[in-house]
């Protein structure tokens, strides 16, 4: 199933008809804080691999290009989340060697978190051009 189909699917909303100062508000009131020093900025965390930095800038880039006011190496209430999407308040937290524990322990560290797309590090392309065209299909 297409990311788009499963945003139908469960209904995610969007957070597009609301201004971008309402989103960080309603960010903030989950413990996101999305500010001067952090937003539209790509930040790399000290013990990422470099595919996995990679990564993060190519979703950065896709979610800059299609208008999104983006926050990278976000700290939310229990932990730091990878990329987050301000106006739709979704988060993007890249992954390596993903089973279903680490996706369980992601979804309860973040519960706080309406929206959170765990990608797959192992599955993503390492050519530049076909990781581009796979995380475009899976962003929303």
């Amino acid at each position: 199933m297409s990311t788009r189909n499963r945003v139908k699917r469960y209904y995610l909303k969007s957070q597009k008809w609301i201004s971008e100062t309402k989103a960080i508000r309603l960010l903030k009131t989950f413990g996101i804080v999305i500010g001067e020093n952090n937003k539209d900025c790509l930040f790399m965390h000290a013990n990422e691999s470099m595919k996995h930095w990679v990564v993060k800038a190519i979703i950065f880039k896709i979610l800059k290009d299609l208008g999104r006011t983006v926050g990278s190496e976000i700290e939310v209430r229990n932990g730091i989340v990878d990329i987050i999407d301000v106006n739709n308040c979704i988060a993007y937290e890249i992954e390596s060697r993903l089973d279903e524990k680490r996706i369980r322990d992601k979804k309860l560290k973040y519960y706080a978190l309406r929206d959170v797309f765990i990608l797959d590090l192992d599955e993503i392309p390492n050519d530049i051009k076909s990781a581009e065209v796979y995380l475009k299909a899976k962003i929303v």
